[in-house]
């Protein structure tokens, strides 16, 4: 027997961490329905000899910043206990502000990076260049891809600048060079690296191929659309293409979004290749080979 919700409600659920979603344009409708959602979780939750933590139940707007400018209060009730809103929430390990910006979750990000960069630099003498490389992708890269090709499309130029920096930061500690000394694609090839930007649609990528052949969960496939189910006049590659959906303007920072637009770009013969292992291999050769002619300009030195 599982929580019965809504139809209009969404619940997402991951070990000890849950989540109610409503949308609506009305800050009190959205109240009001998810207080009764907590109610009726609550009920069914004491039926089975269970409880709801209300003192760790948090609630979060999301919206523009102009319109939560606007909103002073919002408290969800749920049997008699009232749970404050936050600007910030913290879900599978991702920092989520109320606007969405990244702001929070990517400020915390170069903190753990710039931390964990000090404590190896002090260790650098006793470290081979091969050990310092193994490090910095045990300690440092994992921060960078975690959930990257969700949030990296839609923070700011600013941000991204930082995360090229600290990128470039690692590279001249595992190369032990000078904090000036520059980092471009022949320093980042020699060590197996891509800068940020491609090092996120790798990654974007390679989700994309389990999408497109069928080595994902169900619910991945709701916004990709093989070319060929829609109709069969195929245009250049387009066999092996994804149909791209008209968005709006927000909906361009999404993962589904960018992911189409990724894979629609690759070789053909890039897109045949069925196993994951060897795919991965093309893909990174692939984005080497296309941006190691690209000018010195798109790259941060600093």
């Amino acid at each position: 027997m599982s929580i019965s919700i809504s139809k209009d409600c969404k619940i997402l659920l991951y070990a000890d961490d849950s989540t109610i979603l409503y949308s609506h344009k009305n800050p009190e409708v959205i109240s009001e329905k998810l207080g009764k959602e907590l109610e009726s979780c609550s009920k069914w939750l004491i039926d089975n000899k269970l409880s709801l933590h209300l003192g760790k139940t948090e609630t979060i707007l999301f919206g523009s910043k102009r319109k939560l400018s606007k909103i002073r209060n919002f408290d969800v009730t749920c049997n008699n206990h009232t749970i404050s809103s936050q600007n910030c929430v913290k879900y599978l390990g991702l920092n989520i502000d109320n606007s969405l910006s990244g702001e929070n979750f990517l400020n915390n990000i170069i903190q753990k990076i710039n931390s964990r960069l000090k404590f190896l630099y002090r260790q650098a003498k006793c470290l081979s260049e091969q050990s310092r490389k193994t490090l910095v992708t045990a300690l440092i890269q994992c921060h960078f891809d975690y959930a990257c090709s969700a949030w990296y499309a839609g923070v700011s130029k600013k941000y991204k600048d930082k995360l090229q920096v600290l990128q470039n930061k690692c590279v001249r500690f595992i190369k032990n060079t000078g904090y000036r000394s520059k980092v471009d694609h022949n320093v980042l090839n020699s060590i197996g690296y891509v800068n940020i930007e491609n090092r996120v649609k790798q990654l974007r990528l390679n989700h994309v191929h389990n999408i497109y052949y069928h080595h994902c969960p169900n619910y991945m496939y709701s916004n990709f659309t093989k070319v060929r189910h829609l109709h069969h006049h195929f245009t250049r590659n387009s066999e092996y293409n994804f149909w791209v959906p008209p968005v709006k303007s927000q909906q361009k920072d999404t993962f589904y979004f960018n992911g189409i637009q990724d894979w629609n770009m690759l070789p053909i013969k890039v897109k045949k290749i069925k196993k994951i292992k060897e795919f991965k291999i093309s893909v990174k050769e692939h984005l080497t080979k296309s941006y190691s002619a690209a000018s010195s300009d798109s790259f941060l030195y600093y």
